[in-house]
């Protein structure tokens, strides 16, 4: 077993963060990873503080649970003395949380079931892509003031449980969803995927496999790899990324061409290329806001509200905190990532003031 944990940071509360199970992690990532949990508390307050894990293998490996086992031993410490608290992220599942803390001896921890389905979904993994889908909503109106409105098409990475989501809240703004990719491959179609037939096979045959099974009179199959650039081609007005790091880089930045880039998945933004989109009028905006949704949900989830307050809860932070950074980067005249960031950081730093005085206030009294 070949694991990895970062913490960044304390100030805000107890260091939170997902469990990556991947074959290709590496430290580099986990700690970019567990920077952008921090900067996701500080942008919303929530009293968190930013880390990461990462346990290096096949997902599918047959000794998968006794990976999980021997990871979950060695958290344990960090656990149990409120040093790191994981959740579920790519490659991990609830019932892999629901394992650990049972492993470590603190089932309590496991998070609360809701109880709440939404078309035979639990609507804890609707959380992120709700959120997503509020954001790049927010950016299209926000972009249309002053223009001829038409119906909004996206490309999407990823059709995983983030993904399904995103495609079910897009549905219900009657925007198009035209590619998608899954590590099978891609597809697209310029008068837009069917939804309802994508979502129909992914029960069918599984998330990687379903574009194997989708057709349509214009549809377009590619290598995962190259679906972005169809945007240069194809009018597109906002790319997705949903997957790994750094897919929006120096090779493939040429031939994108987009309102916004609006991610679902973290660090997205290969180094020194959100200036370079900013100059082709292209919003790189920041993923630690835009895919806040389930931390946000957790804020509010073991209060006694339902579905739709949970929902609204989501959509009205991502809302506000999105026109907030679009204006402040339009005022500011920087992207509106830097713009995000730098807020992020400067609350952090005035949080990190009021710890040293309560320190020194402590050391002066004893």
């Amino acid at each position: 077993m070949k694991g990895i944990l970062v913490i960044d940071n304390s100030a805000y509360g107890v260091p939170a963060g997902g469990i990556r199970y991947a074959q290709n992690i590496t430290i580099s990532e986990m700690v970019r990873l567990s920077r952008a949990m921090t900067l996701k508390f500080c942008t919303f307050g929530l009293p968190a503080g930013g880390a990461k894990s990462g346990l290096i293998g096949d997902p599918l490996d047959k000794n998968r649970d006794l990976l999980i086992t021997s990871f979950a031993l060695l958290l344990a410490p960090f656990i149990k003395e409120k040093v790191y608290y994981p959740g579920p992220d790519m490659g991990t599942y609830d019932t892999d949380l629901e394992r650990i803390f049972n492993i470590i001896g603190m089932p309590e921890l496991t998070p609360r079931k809701i109880g709440l389905m939404i078309e035979e979904i639990a609507i804890e993994e609707l959380f992120t892509g709700y959120g997503v889908v509020n954001c790049l909503d927010t950016i299209l109106q926000y972009s249309n003031q002053n223009t001829e409105k038409s119906t909004p098409k996206i490309i999407l990475e990823g059709f995983g449980k983030v993904g399904t989501s995103i495609a079910m809240y897009l549905r219900e703004l009657n925007y198009k969803l035209t590619g998608i990719s899954t590590i099978k491959g891609a597809i697209y179609d310029d008068d837009g995927l069917n939804i309802d037939k994508l979502l129909k096979l992914k029960r069918k045959f599984g998330g990687d496999e379903l574009i194997n099974h989708y057709e349509s009179k214009n549809l377009i199959k590619l290598p995962k790899e190259k679906l972005f650039e169809l945007s240069s081609d194809h009018p597109t007005d906002i790319l997705i990324p949903g997957a790994r790091p750094d897919v929006i880089n120096k090779s493939n930045i040429d031939k994108i061409q987009v309102k916004a880039i609006v991610p679902a998945a973290n660090i997205p933004y290969e180094k020194g290329v959100i200036d370079i989109l900013e100059e082709k009028e292209i919003v790189c905006f920041p993923d630690f806001v835009s895919n806040a949704g389930e931390i946000l949900a957790l804020a509010v989830i073991n209060n006694p509200i339902g579905k739709a307050e949970i929902l609204n809860h989501i959509k009205t932070k991502i809302s506000e905190k999105t026109l907030e950074i679009l204006k402040g980067a339009n005022e500011n005249k920087i992207p509106s990532f830097h713009y995000a960031k730098n807020e992020a950081l400067n609350s952090l730093r005035k949080k990190v003031i009021k710890v040293k005085k309560r320190i020194e206030r402590i050391n002066k009294k004893f």
